[in-house]
């Protein structure tokens, strides 16, 4: 039997490994800190560490990103199933892989494997997100009442998953760009914009 309740309980729930992932990026942080006693100089270390804080700065606006959709999906949900908790899941395992993903970035640079575990992580995530906005659309009984269907933006969706799929392949192709690619992460709203004037 689903319950309102047990909607909650599982919405509490991903939201709390949300908020634990993107606060454990920051503890790579502390560590480059000096000893008690040791002196360092703060311009010196914020530049020696300056790949670190990138990447911790894009992490966790990656995060707090994939929240945000996630958040704009749940919204829209009265209800739940099987498929629906796994999906949610598989996408938190992403998301608590992620501080994981970012100190790689790290201490591997533009190594061809840690762009790919960085991003490809990113990548997954977006799909189990695809994924239910999918559900959403194919089992109108998990929305919630008065919720309106148009929102169910799945060609945003899929538009968004499929540039993170070509950010992984140049990303991984071409070492150089490496992370750079995520750039191509800024293409997808203008495109969608385009496309209901095209229709026109």
């Amino acid at each position: 039997m689903r319950t309102d309740r047990g909607l909650d309980r599982l919405i509490t729930f991903l939201d709390a490994i949300v908020a634990i992932a993107i606060t454990l990026l920051v503890l790579p942080l502390v560590d480059v800190l000096p000893d008690e006693g040791e002196v360092v100089d703060l311009d010196a270390l914020l530049v020696a560490e300056a790949g670190r804080f990138g990447a911790f700065a894009l992490s966790f606006a990656v995060i707090a990103q994939l929240w945000l959709v996630h958040h704009r999906i749940v919204e829209r949900v009265g209800s739940y199933d099987r498929p629906f908790v796994l999906v949610n899941l598989v996408w938190t395992l992403t998301i608590v892989l992620l501080p994981f993903a970012t100190e790689v970035t790290a201490v591997y640079g533009d190594e061809r494997l840690a762009i790919a575990v960085y991003i490809g992580t990113m990548t997954v995530s977006s799909a189990c997100l695809t994924l239910l906005t999918l559900l959403l659309v194919r089992r109108p009984y998990l929305r919630r009442a008065g919720a309106d269907p148009a929102e169910d933006d799945l060609p945003g969706a899929l538009l968004t998953t499929g540039t993170f799929v070509l950010a992984l392949v140049v990303g991984v192709a071409v070492p150089a760009i490496g992370y750079l690619s995520l750039l191509l992460l800024l293409l997808p709203g203008p495109a969608r914009r385009a496309l209901p004037r095209r229709a026109d």
